[in-house]
């Protein structure tokens, strides 16, 4: 009997690979209808924290180091996921400051460094694994089916490619892209954009997987498929 633990993966992949099926359908229908104009689908864009990698406890704890390193109260773990919603600079001034929500300021830019040297730093198999079955089940396969895939993530992009090496996958992925490396952050359609882009394709030939609403607003604003995981930090 498949372990309770892997049967959300297994949704997910099923999901994933019924999406793909489909457009291959489409395709075929397109053949017979010129009229029909549904995007065949081509590749999969993955968010990274909480969606492809088990990385709470390592964001969470690097996170209080730097505040307290630098003379300012942790955060308990509600008020470390209400910043996500947040890019890491402006989380980090929105901790210092809970008025700070529309800029960062010059403290949370500095802290917003600090922390990502940090991460990245700290960023291993052990700190920030896939979730259990997700590397096997589903993105090892995809990629032996030809399937295109990418990340985007509001971290940093020497973050993004951190935990993709960690968790040996890193040769599957086009593009492995963080905040830093697009016109904005989610849930800003543009960096899914520039991801399909990168990728020769256009957004409708995408699917996009996370586990924010912030992800799927900005996969359906780019026009691509969304896919939402329940498992992750803003499940």
């Amino acid at each position: 009997m498949m372990k309770k633990s892997y049967l959300p993966f297994l949704a997910l992949g099923i999901t994933i690979f019924l999406l793909l099926a489909a457009a291959e359908k489409i395709a075929a229908l397109k053949g017979s209808s010129p009229g029909f104009s549904e995007p065949l689908k081509k590749a999969v864009l993955w968010d990274i924290d909480g969606t492809l990698a088990d990385s709470f406890q390592l964001c969470f704890d690097a996170t209080n180091e730097v505040l307290s390193r630098n003379g300012h109260s942790p955060v308990d773990a509600a008020s470390y996921k209400v910043g996500t919603q947040y890019p890491d600079n402006l989380r980090f001034a929105w901790h210092v400051d809970p008025a700070c929500t529309e800029a960062a300021s010059p403290e949370g830019v500095r802290l917003g460094r600090e922390f990502h040297a940090l991460y990245i730093a700290q960023a291993s198999p052990a700190t920030a694994p896939f979730y259990p079955g997700l590397a096997e089940g589903v993105v090892r396969p995809l990629g032996a089916a030809g399937v295109r895939q990418g990340a985007l993530s509001n971290a940093v992009g020497g973050y993004v490619r951190a935990v993709l090496a960690a968790n040996g996958v890193a040769a599957l992925f086009g593009v492995q892209w963080g905040v830093d490396e697009v016109p904005a952050a989610k849930p800003s359609p543009e960096g899914l954009r520039a991801c399909a882009a990168a990728l020769g394709l256009a957004p409708g030939e995408c699917v996009y997987v996370g586990d924010s609403p912030s992800d799927g607003r900005a996969a359906r604003a780019a026009g691509m498929a969304a896919v939402g995981v329940a498992w992750g930090h803003g499940g």
